[in-house]
């Protein structure tokens, strides 16, 4: 039977260990006693990336599980982020999109996290489902990409190429608050929502009414106005976001803008509002003429 990451797990002699730590594999076998359990050795074969003492402990009869939850190997294999290790993983029959940990989600959450850009990339084109199954702690692996402590664009497009679900988890809306403009003009070149109003509830920087993170939800426009991003708010208006969009609080976001003293967004928008009714009546103008 597998063991859990909260079981207690047997301890392997401290001699076999450092064999292991060293991927001195004849030292292995020659210290190897059939008391001792293979899947601790392959647990530390997986955590100190040693494929070669992880195929053995296979040819000697262990298997990793085909699925798993919160399963000690597999979160060694995952902190390890080997691809040597997880090929031996596929090649006995374990299945990538059903091992999971509740504290770090599934393999491609954790090396996104991890900021493994290598294994995620291997993940994937190895059929690593591209939208992650989350941990139970912290923001989204997508949201990591956009604003984590070391925000990544070439993650976050290798995500969009495989096919991230973007109607999950809000990224336009974060990264709109966040101020990242490179992430919000690829999410927005690859479709993502713009008039979404989701945001991962931790990734609110508020102080205050705990209850006003939430009530002021709003689109990723309404977001930059709330934080005073000049160039989010720039791109979203030429992309054609609703700048009448209101917060769950029906606050609008030249409301919040002027509440708030963002000046510059304030005439961004207010200028915004004097172009777009002549723009309306020039096009109706032309669709008219048309007819004639």
């Amino acid at each position: 039977m597998s063991m859990s990451i909260f079981d207690k797990r047997p301890e392997l002699p401290a001699a076999i260990t450092s064999a292991i730590t060293l991927g001195d594999l004849a030292r292995v076998k020659d210290l190897y006693q059939p008391t001792m359990t293979l899947e601790e050795i392959a647990t530390q074969a997986a955590k100190n990336t040693q494929p070669q003492i992880l195929q053995w402990c296979c040819d000697q009869g262990w298997r990793p599980p085909r699925e798993s939850f919160n399963n000690a190997f597999f979160s060694q294999a995952t902190y390890g982020a080997s691809p040597a290790i997880f090929q031996i993983l596929i090649d006995h029959g374990s299945d990538l999109n059903v091992q999971e940990n509740e504290l770090h989600g599934d393999a491609l959450c954790c090396a996104i996290v991890s900021e493994e850009y290598k294994f995620a990339k291997w993940l994937l084109e190895h059929g690593h489902r591209p939208t992650p199954r989350e941990g139970i702690y912290g923001p989204t692996a997508i949201s990591w990409t956009i604003n984590g402590w070391s925000p990544s664009l070439e993650m976050l497009e290798l995500l969009l190429d495989y096919g991230h679900d973007l109607e999950q988890y809000g990224p336009g809306v974060i990264a709109a608050d966040d101020g990242n403009i490179e992430a919000l003009r690829l999410l927005l070149d690859r479709g993502v929502n713009i008039e979404d109003v989701y945001m991962d509830s931790q990734l609110f920087g508020l102080e205050g009414d705990e209850d006003e993170q939430y009530r002021s939800q709003g689109t990723a426009l309404y977001r930059a106005c709330r934080q005073g991003h000049v160039d989010c708010v720039e791109l979203l208006l030429s992309r054609g976001a609703d700048p009448l969009a209101k917060d769950l609080d029906g606050i609008s976001c030249l409301e919040i803008t002027k509440r708030l003293g963002h000046e510059d967004v304030v005439r961004l928008l207010e200028d915004h509002e004097k172009i777009t009714p002549g723009r309306i009546r020039v096009g109706l103008l032309q669709w008219l003429f048309s007819f004639w």
